[in-house]
C-alpha cells in the first residue's frame, strides 16, 4: 500500500498517510482516517526535545530504636518511623513546566511508584517538573527494617508542545533537515507513538490497588513492584500500550 507525502501551496496543509485514495480524501481527516495518518499539520503533536536520564542515590533511612508490646506484651515491634525528602535530578531550558512522562525500569513511573520495600518498610518516589528543573519527591516509612541506601536509575521524557503552527514554513525539505506543517513536524524531534516492539509502555488506567491493609503495585509493563504480605486482593495491573520514542 501506497505512502503518500501531500503539501498543498495553496492551503499550506502537509499530510503523510498510507492508503490508495486520493489527497482530498484526507484535506480535513475524520475519526476513522486517523488510522491512516502518519502525519498532519491540522493535529497537535508532542516532540520529544530533552531526555534526562539520571542515577540517584536515596541514603539509608534507619528504623526506629523505639518498640511498642502488644496486648499482655506477647509481641514487640518497633514503632514507625515516616518522612520525605526532594532531590534535584537535572534542569532544563524550557523556562516553563512542560509535558513529560517519567520512567523507572522499562515503564511509566506513576506517582508513588515503590522503588524499595524491605519487609513492610518502603520507599516511594513520585517525579514531577518545576519550570527550571525536574525533581523527585521520596516518601519513606520504616516497620520493623530498616531501608539500606540505595542507588536507582530515573529516565525522564519532556515534550515540547506543537498544537500550534509556527512560522510560515510549509514544507522544507535539505539533506539533513525535514520540517513540514509549519514546525509541527521536524528532523529536530522524536515523537510518542504506539509500536508493536516498544521502548516503553504507559497506561492511563490505575497501577494499585489496596486490600485488607496491604498495597500492591504493578508497573504498566506487567511488572509487579510490590505486594505486601497482608494484601489478599486479585489486582492484575491495567493494561499497558507499548510506545517508542
Amino acid at each position: 500500500m501506497a505512502r503518500t507525502l501531500h503539501a498543498d501551496g495553496t492551503t499550506g496543509k502537509v499530510f503523510i498517510y498510507k492508503n490508495d485514495a486520493a489527497p482530498s480524501t484526507y484535506e480535513t481527516p475524520t475519526g476513522p482516517q486517523l488510522g491512516d495518518l502518519h502525519f498532519h499539520s491540522d493535529l497537535s503533536y508532542l516532540g520529544n526535545a530533552q531526555v534526562i536520564d539520571v542515577t540517584l542515590t536515596h541514603p539509608e533511612r534507619t528504623r526506629s530504636s523505639s518498640t511498642s508490646k502488644g496486648l499482655f506484651g506477647s509481641t514487640t515491634w518497633y514503632n514507625p518511623r515516616q518522612g520525605t525528602e526532594t532531590y534535584d535530578l537535572a534542569s532544563h531550558g524550557f523556562g516553563r513546566v512542560v509535558p513529560f512522562i517519567p520512567f523507572y525500569g522499562s515503564a511509566q513511573m506513576p506517582s508513588g511508584t515503590v522503588v524499595q520495600q524491605v519487609g513492610e518498610s518502603a520507599r516511594a518516589v513520585s517525579i514531577f517538573v518545576t519550570g527550571t528543573a525536574i525533581r523527585a519527591f521520596e516518601n519513606w516509612v520504616t516497620f520493623d527494617d530498616t531501608l539500606p541506601a540505595i542507588t536507582r536509575r530515573y529516565r525522564v521524557f519532556l515534550f515540547e508542545t506543537l498544537f500550534a503552527p509556527s512560522g510560515n514554513e510549509s514544507i522544507r525539505i535539505e539533506p539533513s533537515l525535514f520540517r513540514a506543517g509549519f514546525g509541527k513536524l521536524s528532523t529536530a524531534y522524536r515523537y510518542l507513538r504506539e509500536s508493536a516492539a516498544p521502548d516503553v509502555f504507559v497506561t492511563a488506567g490505575k497501577t494499585a490497588d489496596v486490600q485488607s491493609g496491604g498495597l500492591k503495585v504493578v508497573l504498566p509493563d506487567g511488572t509487579l513492584a510490590m505486594q505486601s504480605a497482608t494484601y489478599t486482593g486479585s489486582f492484575a495491573g491495567s493494561p499497558g500500550r507499548g510506545v517508542r520514542i
